[in-house]
């Protein structure tokens, strides 16, 4: 108990720090920015940071075939934070890591880099996204981790949105330790 106390002061620091990084960025100097923008400015631009913060829900599956034979009772809830540029209004790149309730002895379950392609509509504020990547898996052992994944974004403004996405993680180990990891959270954008 005392184990699980720890990690998760661990993983709420680890995100306050995070979110203090974002205190830097030029929105968060102007009180009306959030609020007193352009309607008609564009919701999705080039050469866009973000940050984002969510909640996760991670889950064993033996193969991609099996993703809907699997009793989600043996899952894990936790959630991370990620970085993403995009070059231009489609492409992007983005890192992110992911905490959870059963990680172990680790703090980290998974660390990832991956491609974005995002399909804006319009100026509406909804753009779903297609990702794929790689990066080292933590928890439950040390393993490479490869996959993708697909999601849906909606932008209040341009600076802020919330956004859903669902990855598959294949292990280089074994089939047993992919993984199906189903995010939530909000973006800043700088």
């Amino acid at each position: 108990m005392i184990m699980k106390a720890k990690k998760l002061g661990a993983m709420m620091a680890g995100l306050l720090l995070t979110a203090g990084v974002a205190n830097a960025a030029h929105i968060w100097e102007d009180p009306n920015g959030w609020w007193n923008y352009d309607q008609n400015a564009p919701k999705y631009t080039a050469n866009e940071l973000s940050l984002d913060l969510f909640g996760s829900y991670r889950n064993p599956e033996g193969k991609l075939t099996d993703l809907f034979n699997t009793s989600i009772r043996h899952g894990a809830w936790g959630g991370g934070a990620g970085l993403n540029y995009f070059f231009t209004q489609q492409v992007g790149l983005g890192a992110d890591f992911n905490m959870s309730d059963k990680a172990g002895d680790r703090l980290v379950d998974y660390a990832v880099g991956n491609l974005y392609v995002r399909f804006p509509m319009g100026n509406s504020g909804f753009s779903p996204y297609l990702f794929g990547g790689g990066g080292r898996g933590f928890s439950p052992v040390y393993e490479w981790v490869y996959g993708g994944g697909v999601g849906l974004e909606y932008r209040f403004s341009p600076v802020t949105g919330i956004f859903s996405d669902a990855r598959f993680l294949w292990s280089d180990k074994s089939t047993s330790l992919d993984t199906l990891t189903i995010r939530a959270g909000v973006r800043f954008i700088f």
